[in-house]
């Protein structure tokens, strides 16, 4: 069976030429893409990405993630697409006791289930050192 896939993927990409392989490179690049986990690079932002990691992790509700910000008094700002709820989480920054802002987009399933969350400074944050 092995012998047998191996031969017929070697004679369509020979056959496919530029075709074959560009399909099979969207198709490795389609696999890599599945990435489900997205991080911040920004190291301010790193512990407010670990809270949200720990107390709200994928296929959590919708419910409790409203829940979640309102108990902690983080405003819902207004979403520019459906399926996503957008936050302003602050948070201070023990290193330098100065306050850390993170404007977070939770994005959503149709069964309105967490899928995953992006961290980003907002516009009118600077980046502090």
């Amino acid at each position: 069976m092995a012998l047998r896939y191996s031969s017929l993927a070697s004679k369509f990409l020979l056959r496919g030429g530029v075709w074959g392989t560009l399909l099979v490179a969207v198709v490795l690049a389609s696999l890599t893409g599945c990435q489900k986990e997205v991080g911040t690079a920004d190291p301010q932002l790193k512990p407010i990405q670990a809270m949200l990691e720990q107390q709200l992790p994928p296929r959590t509700p919708e419910e409790k993630v409203v829940t979640f910000l309102d108990n902690r008094g983080y405003p819902i700002l207004p979403a520019q697409k459906q399926g996503t709820i957008v936050a302003n989480i602050r948070r201070t920054d023990t290193a330098t006791v100065q306050p850390v802002i993170a404007r977070v987009t939770f994005y959503f399933d149709a069964n309105r289930k967490l899928n995953t969350f992006e961290l980003q400074r907002p516009l009118n944050e600077p980046k502090r050192r």
